[in-house]
């Protein structure tokens, strides 16, 4: 079990911001070196500076890379020279992803399409890159970040939620293909997460959705963060943080759905009529 982070090498995706910044500090306090991916480069060097703060020890390293993970060239391209320059990473941490919610017939392929690109097909460029080296090394851990809206498909989610569905199939394939190279995955499902998409997404989120959502919670940064470490050193494959989430996912598989179901059509029932008084 991996107990501590010191002298380790983790690369992170979506590093700037978020989920993904807030992993990096807190990896970076437990004497973690850190290389971060992101597509702007100026918030990059804005999150390196926080990440630096955070340090355990002078010796450690935080460094910076630009990378648009929807481009599986650029991807492999920067994979490779990053682990040139810093090193095989011990662990991998898939935290880049775009947020939607809006009605289906709201969707245009092109928004579908782009979306899909850096969700999905950004984590699996990400492993499909860091994988030979891993093997190389003999091990590695992997970390990929879904959503409870990969567990309960949600209203106005036929985005996003098919977005974290794939998310949820591959890394239960991952987690059995790579235990033959000692690697281990560990897939994170949060609830609503405090981060800047909230306010993006407010725009086009229908209200009964917005009602739906909260059902699961909210949680900070933080708080996720603290979710993927722990799963990290518990070499855990699911982890769900939050109360409420956990709560809410233990009702739906128990009662095949009926528990979560039920109350979700009733409270768009209710939120639909509300909107046409």
């Amino acid at each position: 079990m991996m107990s501590g982070f010191s002298n380790k090498l983790a690369f992170m995706t979506g590093g700037s911001s978020g989920i993904g910044l807030a992993t990096a500090n807190l990896l970076a306090a437990q004497g973690c070196n850190l290389v971060l991916f992101a597509r702007g480069q100026k918030m990059l060097d804005e999150a390196c500076k926080t990440v630096k703060t955070k340090m355990k020890s002078s010796s450690q390293k935080v460094n910076a890379v630009s990378m648009d993970v929807a481009d599986n060239d650029d991807v492999q391209q920067k994979i490779k020279l990053a682990v040139e320059k810093f090193g095989v990473p011990d662990i991998l941490i898939n935290s880049a992803g775009v947020g939607s919610g809006d009605y289906f017939e709201n969707i245009s392929y092109e928004q579908f399409d782009r979306l899909l690109k850096i969700n999905v097909y950004g984590t699996r460029n990400t492993v499909s890159a860091i994988l030979p080296f891993m093997k190389q090394k003999g091990g590695g851990h992997i970390v990929n970040i879904a959503s409870v809206a990969g567990l309960i498909g949600m209203y106005g989610y036929s985005l996003y939620c098919t977005s974290k569905y794939a998310i949820v199939g591959f890394s239960e394939c991952l987690r059995s293909e790579l235990k033959r190279f000692n690697i281990n995955v560990t897939l994170i499902c949060p609830p609503e997460v405090k981060t800047p998409f909230i306010e993006e997404e407010a725009k086009t989120l229908p209200p009964e959705a917005r009602i739906v959502k909260n059902l699961a919670g909210l949680l900070t940064p933080e708080q996720a963060a603290k979710a993927i470490v722990r799963g990290i050193q518990g070499r855990k494959f699911l982890f769900v943080p939050g109360l409420m989430a956990r709560s809410l996912l233990f009702w739906h598989r128990i009662s095949n759905g009926w528990l979560t179901r039920t109350p979700s059509d009733l409270i768009i029932k209710l939120a639909a009529r509300r909107s046409r008084q």
